[in-house]
This record gives structure tokens, sequence and C-alpha cells, in this order.
């Protein structure tokens, strides 16, 4: 069953007051990292160690292993390629269909990064990733945890900071921001002159203007999500018109590109991440147990 909060009439241009959710995949353990790929979708299923294959065939839905690996991020290089960022793996790595994966990033001037956590990539090829210390001790997805839990030593944590990485189109790896305390969802404006970012420690997300060199600059949060509800901020995307759709506390939170909330996308069960898919109009949205399907009235911009 799907339920909207409306905060303001500019929310129903984006979702039909009457839209229906789709629940497409069930009896799984914690999804994330949904990207859509071309004729299917592909999502991280993590504590199954795996990433699922979902497409829709003449003779009905199909739902199967497309590689192992603790995998939490997923999206596509411009030559279409899935790329992955590994919770557990800690590291950053390209997957081919047959399951093999080149590792493009591992380490920071020779530490080991903390736990991947989501990725995008950038028109002019370069790929910008979340490294959270939420993987580097092995334990429950989504799990509860004392309150300011990553400010306290975490054992085989390397690196300083929990930081903003951009692969850059030569494969050197820069620290691009390292002012958040659990960095986590990320995505680009339309025109990629802005970087959104989740703090999911602080319930809020952050923008960052981004420069003609990659780097990024103005930091400041743009939307404070903190609410006594379940649910933590996770993931997020854009539509094509620069709004945002970030889960969140309750459900999907959907605002505009200057914080102005819109409304609320309330689910059966609390989503974890989203992407568009299909046409662009759809989006799949991961949640603990399963999958959903919803269409709306707006557009994204796939990947690759």
């Amino acid at each position: 069953m799907l339920s909207l909060e409306i905060r303001n009439a500019g929310f129903n241009a984006l979702v039909a007051p009457d839209s229906k959710v789709e629940r497409i995949a069930g009896g799984l353990k914690f999804t994330e990292g949904p990207v859509w790929c071309g004729s299917h979708l592909l999502f991280s299923d993590i504590p199954n160690n795996r990433i699922v294959r979902w497409r829709s065939l003449a003779e009905g839905p199909e739902l199967t292993t497309y590689a192992t690996g603790r995998s939490n991020g997923l999206t596509l290089d411009r030559q279409g390629r899935v790329l992955a960022a590994e919770h557990y793996g800690r590291r950053v790595t390209s997957v081919a269909a047959d399951g093999m994966r080149t590792v493009l990033a591992e380490r920071f001037k020779g530490k080991r990064l903390n736990s991947p956590n989501d990725i995008v990539v950038k028109l002019d090829g370069s790929v910008y990733f979340t490294d959270p210390p939420y993987g580097v001790q092995p334990g429950t997805p989504g799990m509860s945890r004392a309150p300011g839990w990553w400010t306290a030593p975490i054992p085989g944590k390397e690196l300083d900071c929990n930081g903003v990485f951009r692969i850059a189109p030569d494969g050197t790896l820069h620290l691009v921001a390292d002012d958040c305390a659990c960095p986590n969802g990320l995505a680009f404006s339309p025109n990629e002159s802005i970087l959104y970012v989740i703090d999911s420690a602080h319930k809020h997300i952050r923008a960052y203007d981004v420069r003609p060199n990659g780097t990024l600059t103005n930091s400041r949060i743009l939307l404070d999500m903190a609410s006594e509800e379940a649910g933590t901020p996770d993931g997020l995307k854009i539509d094509l018109q620069g709004n945002i759709f970030s889960t969140g506390p309750g459900g999907v939170w959907v605002c505009r590109p200057d914080g102005e909330v819109l409304g609320r996308i309330l689910l059966p069960e609390l989503p974890a991440n989203l992407a568009w898919g299909e046409d662009g109009s759809v989006l799949f949205l991961t949640a603990w147990t399963s999958v959903y399907r919803l269409r709306t009235r707006t557009q994204g911009m796939l990947p690759g």
C-alpha cells in the first residue's frame, strides 16, 4: 500500500495522488544500490552476498543472481559497464558480465578505504563515491548503532576521515570532501554543477558546488531531515528538473533544488535507495526485504 504526504501542491506534478506501487521482488534480506541497465534492473542483496538481476519477460518477471560479492551502491560508467561500491570488500570495482571484477580504487595514500557505499559517474567519466565506516566491522546492514558511534575508534579503520572521493579519468584517486560524519547516497544536479551528498549520521543532505576540475567547494546543508520517525537518510536521485528524491525517516522525501520539501512517499517498508528506470519516469525502490516499482509524472536521467 502506498501513502502520499503532500506538503506543497507542486508535489502532485511529480507524483500522481492515485499512484500505485508494485512490489516486484520479496523475500530478500537487505536490498540496496539499484541501477537500471537498459532492459533490466540490478540491485545489491547485501547479506546474501550478491547482485540480483530483475527483468520483466513475456512469461513473467525473472529474478536471478547476476554476480556474487557484497556490493552496496551500483551504477554504470560511460561505456555501460557496471561499477560497484563494495561495502565489505572496501573497494570500488568494475563488474564484468561474467562476474569478474577489476579494482578501480582500494587504497588512498597507502591506507585501505573504509567501506565504499554509493557511487555516481560524471559525464567526463570521473567516478565519485562515498566512504563511510559502516562496513569496516562486519555487521547487519541497517542495524541500530549507539549515538555518535562513528566518533569512537573503529578496529580496522585506517583512514582518518569518512570522505567523498573522486576517481579521475586517468585513474588517480582524490579526496574531495571530508566534512560529513557518515557520507552515504550522492547524486549530481542535471547540469552537474552541484553534487548532493547525504550525511546519514546527521540526517541531512549537503550540497557542494563542482569546480571545472572536479573538486568541490561551498559545502552547505540543503535539507535537514531530523525526525523521530524510523528510518535514516540513505540514497537519493535527482529528476531532470533538479527535484531531489531521497530516502529518509518514514519514506522518500521529495524536495525542490532549494531544499523546500514538497512531500513524502510512504511505502510498506522503509526504503534504503532508489533509481530511475525504464523510460526514466519509473522509480525502483530498494527496501529491507523487497523491491518496489512506482511510476511518476516526472523523469530522471538514466545512467551510462
